[in-house]
């Protein structure tokens, strides 16, 4: 079962999508939308149903809120999965170097974002609520305070066997590939992962994929060349794109992968 797709509410009535740790109610007015939603503590809850409509409301107390005033009534609402906006810093399982002249493929896998859309028959999808599915840790990637970027802080490791991955439905695996083609080993203590700059895809049984990733580390560098391969063998050969990438990234773009983080 997969939670994105287009819902036909019912006026006046709330539904609700429970969809990994995220619990989301939406109800349709006359001249608005109203969604309340909540994140559970567990950011590795594996919850997936959908009750439209539903047959609880949300507690006030308990969730957060927000309105969307429209012209006209809409009853079609559209949900998808949408990547984060802003890299994810990931972790091995364990520690972990990569020798001179070897390469390697690690599994990573990130949270998603849930967008949600008016869907009429006749107008362009018009874009509401977007929120994770729990929102990651804000962390520091960069030699220092006055160097780097603002990241997202991820609890999943980077993992050589992709089975040791649960599926997950708001998660999305991407795999990293590395080339070490420098002369020494070269650790990886942290890795930036840049997941603005990847599609989303689900697979046939409805796992999340975005596209492979590659670094290419040459000579005595922290720094890598980064790629986005259009053809990867580390992704499902049937596979659907489901979102393209919040901003792209040009082929070769040397990139600060692997150096620590602060925060």
């Amino acid at each position: 079962m997969n939670w994105w797709g287009v819902y036909d509410l019912e006026p006046e009535c709330w539904a609700r999508w429970q969809i990994g740790p995220l619990t989301l109610f939406a109800q349709p007015k006359r001249h608005e939308w109203v969604f309340g939603w909540k994140a559970a503590r567990d950011p590795l809850q594996n919850a997936l149903s959908i009750d439209v409509p539903a047959s609880t409301a949300p507690d006030p107390d308990d969730y957060t809120f927000s309105r969307y005033v429209v012209g006209k009534p809409h009853s079609h609402l559209e949900l998808g999965p949408r990547l984060g906006d802003r890299p994810f810093i990931v972790r091995p399982v364990s520690e972990l170097s990569l020798l001179a002249g070897q390469q390697t493929v690690l599994f990573v896998s990130t949270v998603v974002w849930i967008a949600t859309y008016l869907n009429g028959s006749t107008d362009e999808p018009c874009a509401l609520l977007e929120i994770p599915a729990r929102r990651p840790s804000d962390t520091w990637f960069g030699p220092n305070t006055l160097q780097g970027e603002l990241c997202y802080a991820s609890r999943t490791s980077a993992h050589i066997d992709l089975d040791a991955i649960e599926p997950r439905p708001h998660r999305a695996v991407t795999p990293v590939e590395i080339r070490n083609l420098g002369s020494d080993t070269l650790p990886i203590d942290q890795l930036r992962v840049p997941i603005p700059a990847l599609s989303l895809y689900h697979d046939q049984d409805n796992g999340l994929w975005t596209d492979t990733v590659c670094f290419v580390r040459e000579e005595g560098d922290r720094e890598a060349s980064l790629t986005v391969p259009e053809a990867s063998d580390h992704l499902p050969e049937e596979r659907t794109l489901l979102a393209p990438p919040r901003a792209a990234v040009e082929a070769g773009t040397i990139v600060e992968a692997f150096s620590r983080f602060l925060g």
